[in-house]
């Protein structure tokens, strides 16, 4: 079901900030986290690419922000800078030589399969295939625009007790 994922990140956003202000990183990591997750959903379904590049930028201040977050909270780093009105850091995280508790190489890879992750959730371009490429099965051509498309296009149908399918077998 279509839902508003930007205003919904934009919500979890501005508690994460006042958190973090607050110095409730644990609290504001997890807002974060949230906020990301609504942001790449949301990017899946942005078609105007100016809209989709701001998103994509403050997407990547706020996983930024989130993964030093997670290494204030791991005891790696002392005296986080505060987060800007916006959620972003106010000076980035310096890496030194040598830096943490020797686990650093583990943290890279938690890393590493997080922006693999988030990276095949983003669509970075549009497929160019027509609902016409796709020979025959007309029937399941249907079900799935009613499916998926329509309340993608039109939740104003999906409203009260009409709601779209919860799945396609």
């Amino acid at each position: 079901m279509y839902s508003d994922f930007k205003g919904k990140a934009i919500e979890f956003v501005k508690v994460a900030v006042t958190e973090d202000e607050a110095g409730n990183y644990e609290k504001a990591l997890q807002n974060y986290k949230a906020a990301l997750e609504y942001f790449s959903t949301h990017l899946k379904y942005e078609k105007n690419p100016r809209s989709a590049e701001a998103i994509r930028a403050k997407f990547k201040e706020y996983l930024g922000r989130a993964e030093y977050l997670k290494t204030v909270i791991e005891g790696r780093q002392e005296n986080p800078p505060a987060a800007s009105a916006n959620g972003a850091a106010t000076a980035q995280r310096k890496k030194g030589p040598g830096g943490g508790s020797g686990d650093g190489n583990d943290n890279d890879k938690d890393r590493e399969r997080l922006k693999g992750q988030l990276g095949g959730a983003i669509i970075t371009e549009k497929p160019n295939v027509k609902w016409d490429d796709v020979a025959g099965l007309e029937g399941a051509k249907e079900s799935l625009k009613e499916a998926v498309i329509l309340p993608v296009k039109f939740p104003q149908f999906f409203t009260g007790k009409r709601k779209p399918w919860s799945g396609i077998l």
